[in-house]
């Protein structure tokens, strides 16, 4: 009856998510190293004039450009990221739309997909959990991201950890100064579930440099709260895929005063 009581519990919560929530697209890509420059020139030139023209009108609420760093398979495995955050998936964005913006540019010289292949998509819901520390300027204190994939089994007593014990652990750590993470979020994965892709959430960690983010995050000071780990390997289905990216652009509504 419990388990069932779980099974009933985790459907619930994906539906509420699924309604609540927007889609966010994770596309990843591979650029052959001798095609980089220009790759990202077209993607900072003129496709963040496009998702900046998406955002205002709103159909996108964020976008951004990822370059990974380091890898264990460096030339094979996809070296971009490009994330879209739709407010209605099924509108999309106006792609034709940078013709436009650019009426002069032939789509030939803008277009990025000439200079890189895709080879994986991933589509998730967003949580709404992003917390930062205080007096944060993104365009500064954001320079890299670690972006994580967690393969567990159970996947609503991982998101009920890192919401409440994580987050708020986090928030204090930020607060009195024992974290060099910048920022963090979390997302459920919608698609795909399969053996090649068992992972049903994904968290990001912000850092201000690299060298923060290949550092220990938290300081050997911080006292972790009593219990804080207790029944955490429960729900941990196997390893986590974990990437550090350089954050080369990102586009986001302005906020309103």
């Amino acid at each position: 009856m419990k388990k069932v009581c779980t099974i009933l519990f985790a459907c619930a919560l994906s539906f509420q998510i699924a309604m609540a929530q927007s889609v966010t697209s994770h596309q990843y890509r591979r650029v052959a190293p001798e095609n980089m420059e220009e790759y990202l020139k077209r993607e900072t030139t003129y496709w963040q004039k496009w998702a900046e023209n998406e955002v205002n009108k709103g159909n996108l609420t964020f976008w951004g450009v990822f370059q990974k760093v380091g890898g264990t398979d460096m030339e094979h495995e996809p070296n971009i990221l490009i994330i879209n955050t739709y407010k209605d998936i099924d509108k999309g964005a106006d792609w034709a739309g940078i013709t436009k913006i650019f009426p002069n540019v032939k789509m030939e010289d803008m277009s990025p997909w000439g200079l890189s292949t895709d080879t994986d998509q991933i589509f998730l819901r967003d949580l709404d959990n992003h917390i930062q520390a205080a007096n944060v300027v993104p365009s500064n204190d954001f320079k890299y991201v670690r972006f994580i994939y967690h393969n567990t089994k159970d996947n609503a007593a991982e998101l009920s950890f890192e919401a409440d014990k994580w987050k708020p652990m986090l928030v204090k750590a930020m607060q009195d100064g024992k974290t060099i993470m910048k920022g963090w979020g979390n997302s459920v994965v919608i698609s795909p579930q399969s053996d090649k892709f068992p992972y049903s959430s994904a968290s990001y960690d912000l850092f201000s440099s690299m060298q923060d983010a290949l550092s220990p995050a938290f300081s050997a000071d911080l006292v972790w709260p009593d219990g804080f780990f207790d029944g955490l390997t429960a729900h941990v289905a196997g390893p986590r895929n974990s990437n550090l990216y350089r954050i080369v652009s990102v586009v986001t509504p302005t906020p309103s005063n």
